[in-house]
């Protein structure tokens, strides 16, 4: 049997042709492996760089919110040491106004009120004398004191107010507490109940 064999379409290789196209084929697939390599290590790197980013945000922003929280304290510190130096200039102007400051002499912070002459909170034996039968007269700055505590006729320097006479007592004013007598229920009722650094001068050193 004959085979026929038709040339007409063949296409002739030339060998050489055909190791250049094999070469070029290995080194574009040895290309594609690199560049998905390259590919592979800088999308980790990407990665990595975005988590080191990330960790120095958060680290930021705690060192941000920790100097505001130190600048907070700080002023809030600022300012008690001012109040602290205001009282302290206070107490010595106070020291230096009294009319005499002996080795008895002594202070410590109270609780400090103020009530009025006459009150029916007073009960109804008040008739408008102290306990030392003086007129409760707001304008003699009278303070009222636990008489155990604070001899009567002693002078009481009270911080941001200024000097009373101890010459009055009450049924509630017992330990450290001091009631000034003032004029109005308004004045009372806008002190309210207040805590301030007191100097007692008793009688003997006064």
């Amino acid at each position: 049997m004959e085979m026929s064999t038709d040339w007409g379409n063949a296409v002739v290789v030339d060998p050489r042709q055909l190791r250049g196209l094999t070469t070029s084929n290995q080194s574009l697939r040895r290309a594609r492996f690199f560049l998905n390599l390259a590919v592979v290590i800088l999308t980790l790197g990407c990665v990595v760089t975005v988590g080191t980013v990330y960790r120095q945000a958060q680290h930021i922003a705690r060192l941000t919110q920790d100097v505001r929280e130190h600048r907070r304290h700080a002023e809030r510190s600022s300012a008690a040491l001012a109040t602290l130096a205001r009282s302290h200039d206070n107490i010595l102007a106070a020291t230096e106004q009294a009319p005499s400051v002996g080795t008895r002499s002594w202070g410590r912070r109270f609780t400090v009120t103020k009530y009025l002459p006459r009150s029916p909170d007073y009960g109804k034996f008040n008739d408008g004398l102290t306990a030392t039968l003086k007129k409760a007269d707001p304008k003699a700055r009278i303070v009222a004191v636990d008489p155990k505590l604070i001899p009567y006729g002693s002078w009481v320097w009270v911080e941001g107010i200024g000097w009373f006479q101890a010459e009055d007592c009450g049924a509630a004013i017992k330990g450290f507490r001091l009631d000034i007598l003032t004029a109005t229920d308004k004045e009372a009722a806008e002190f309210g109940r207040q805590d301030r650094f007191a100097i007692v001068v008793p009688p003997a050193d006064a």
